[in-house]
């Protein structure tokens, strides 16, 4: 008889004798299991048995000296996990993760807090609330608050990004009255420190030539809309003219005061004169002036991005962009609950979370299931624990525990 055959033998009769003893003993898990271990999920009395060194290794080579272990249904919540109340219906048996819910951190009802004018915040670790600065965002003005003073009162009182006296990091003075941009004491290069402003002195018209000379807007001519005396090469009184209008026929400064002033009436989008005078576009190839984020330049729209230039002038993936899928006018329809929308070669689709499922198949309510915490949907949709027990699901799995550690047996 071949080893194999022996040990499966062996094997068939452990089983037979420990379901004999179960009978006999009014348990499934007593000691006699000792040198055997549980594989799969127990259900109704069935399982598997395998000898600890056919465990061990896949080729049943082990170490038979090894603890065996035998796990059967656990229903007490384990620690650090509670069942709370729920504003989304039921509650969960053992679904809260008291060491990470905001809402419930450390016990049930304990809510971490925002606290926005003091642009502070807190998140749930290890069970207790942390408070942290927080920042908003804001298009267009870049701010980074931090708790410099040390306190909680005044909460994240300086925004190290503009404070001299703590720039780019709490403690960081900048030297006499030099402004703080950026994080960084100083004006850039060509620009010089006016009283706490950096100012260009070739071009400022509060500034013009040196700090406090301020330009007036008039001069010997009279201009035409869109033109204007201010500084011009650190003096005043040389004509100007307003953003973005350009003077591209340079009859500006003419001395008999024949111009037309300032023509163009924009030379950041204007074929001709493309972020300067004279920079023209080739249009029979399809090139613009435009804008994609390196400034004015001739080019055609979109194009560098593999996308296509849709109205108003917006650039769009047709293959990938829920909101111009398959074509410029097709958005994909808002999502549901714990859903994403997506766009797949062209064609809407609607994805779940992460951690949630659609098990209802009712695309009307979303993702409705959470898969981290629902006993009868525990990490797929239709994998349920055993319901009659009240064996919780936690983090997506059916909570299992030691046979003589206090399970079902």
């Amino acid at each position: 008889m071949s080893r194999k055959h022996s040990r499966a033998t062996a094997v068939a009769t452990t089983v037979a004798a420990l379901w004999l003893g179960g009978l006999l003993l009014g348990t499934a898990c007593t000691s006699p299991v000792d040198s055997f271990i549980y594989l799969g999920k127990p259900e109704a009395g069935t399982g598997t048995f395998v000898t600890a060194d056919d465990a061990s290794s896949p080729d049943g080579e082990g170490d038979s000296s090894e603890s065996p272990l035998l796990e059967c249904v656990a229903t007490t919540c384990p620690p650090g996990y509670a069942t709370c109340a729920s504003v989304d219906g039921p509650p969960y048996k053992c679904g809260t993760d008291l060491m990470r819910n905001a809402d419930n951190c450390g016990s049930c009802g304990n809510k971490c807090l925002h606290y926005d004018r003091l642009h502070m915040t807190s998140r749930c670790i290890e069970g207790s609330c942390e408070i942290e600065c927080w920042t908003p965002v804001v298009y267009g003005y870049p701010r980074d608050w931090r708790n410099c003073n040390g306190k909680i009162d005044d909460g994240c009182e300086v925004d190290i990004l503009t404070d001299e006296r703590h720039c780019g990091a709490c403690g960081n003075a900048c030297p006499g009255k030099e402004p703080c941009i950026d994080g960084r004491c100083g004006c850039a290069v060509g620009s010089t420190n006016c009283d706490g402003k950096c100012a260009r002195l070739d071009s400022d018209d509060e500034n013009c030539g040196a700090c406090g000379i301020e330009c007036g807007r008039t001069g010997r001519c009279e201009l035409p809309e869109g033109a204007y005396y201010g500084c011009g090469g650190g003096e005043c009184e040389k004509p100007r003219c307003e953003f973005p209008r350009g003077d591209c026929n340079g009859d500006l400064n003419d001395p008999d005061c024949n111009t037309d002033g300032c023509e163009t009436p924009d030379i950041f989008l204007n074929d001709d004169n493309c972020g300067g005078c004279g920079k023209k576009c080739n249009t029979e190839i399809g090139e613009e002036c435009v804008n994609e984020g390196n400034g004015p330049e001739c080019a055609i729209p979109c194009a560098r991005f593999g996308q296509i230039r849709c109205p108003y002038g917006e650039c769009h993936d047709l293959l990938n962009d829920p909101d111009a899928c398959g074509s410029c006018s097709r958005v994909c329809p808002p999502v549901g609950a714990n859903q994403a929308r997506t766009c797949r070669k062209g064609l809407c689709e609607l994805d779940c979370l992460p951690g949630f499922g659609d098990c209802n198949g009712d695309p009307s309510d979303g993702c409705e299931t959470n898969l981290m915490a629902h006993p009868g949907n525990c990490g797929a949709c239709g994998n349920a624990c055993d319901l009659v027990a009240g064996q919780p699901c936690i983090d997506g799995k059916c909570l299992m525990t030691e046979c003589d550690a206090g399970g079902i047996k």
